[in-house]
């Protein structure tokens, strides 16, 4: 005999899968440099990931990039959590939350296997980058790091100027 869920866990259940797929999307934009792809040096969102991930992936020429970003889609499956997975996981992290007492540590190994599966589709984009930058031929690759070293200096260029512009304090 089965249960129809209830709606209030049809709701939730949404709301997790549209979390994961939120989570997702982030990942995959940060490792390939896909979010942030045409955003120009005052973009102050995730600092961090903006000057890591986004000169590499923006410099390849257009086709290596494309390969890149469908070696991503390809194999992507093989190396982060499933939808029922990443819910799970969630789930237990809504549990965690409302437990009282509140556990860190129940919190923490629940942030941390999902900062597993974040790590296992960052170092399938590192070792697909790589393998695009190894395929290179040396003229190209030379052609690559001038233009990987363009999108670096314009960068900061466009980071220090955003930083004399704002009033001191």
């Amino acid at each position: 005999m089965t249960q129809n869920p209830t709606p209030r866990r049809v709701r939730m259940m949404r709301w997790a899968l549209g979390l994961s797929l939120a989570l997702n999307v982030m990942i995959i934009g940060a490792v390939g440099g896909a979010l942030w792809r045409h955003g120009g040096p005052d973009n102050k969102s995730l600092p961090g990931l903006r000057s890591y991930a986004s000169p590499y992936v923006q410099a390849l020429p257009p086709d290596a990039r494309r390969d890149l970003h469908n070696e991503m889609r390809k194999g992507g499956k093989a190396h982060h959590l499933d939808r029922a997975a990443r819910g799970a996981l969630y789930e237990q992290m809504l549990a965690a939350l409302r437990a009282d007492p509140f556990e860190p540590e129940a919190a923490a190994a629940i942030l941390t296997a999902q900062g597993d599966a974040a790590a296992s589709v960052q170092g399938a984009a590192h070792s697909a980058w790589l393998a695009q930058v190894s395929a290179m031929a040396p003229e190209t690759r030379q052609i690559y790091a001038d233009k990987l070293q363009e999108r670096l200096e314009a960068w900061s260029r466009g980071k220090q100027r955003s930083r004399s512009a704002k009033p001191e304090r």
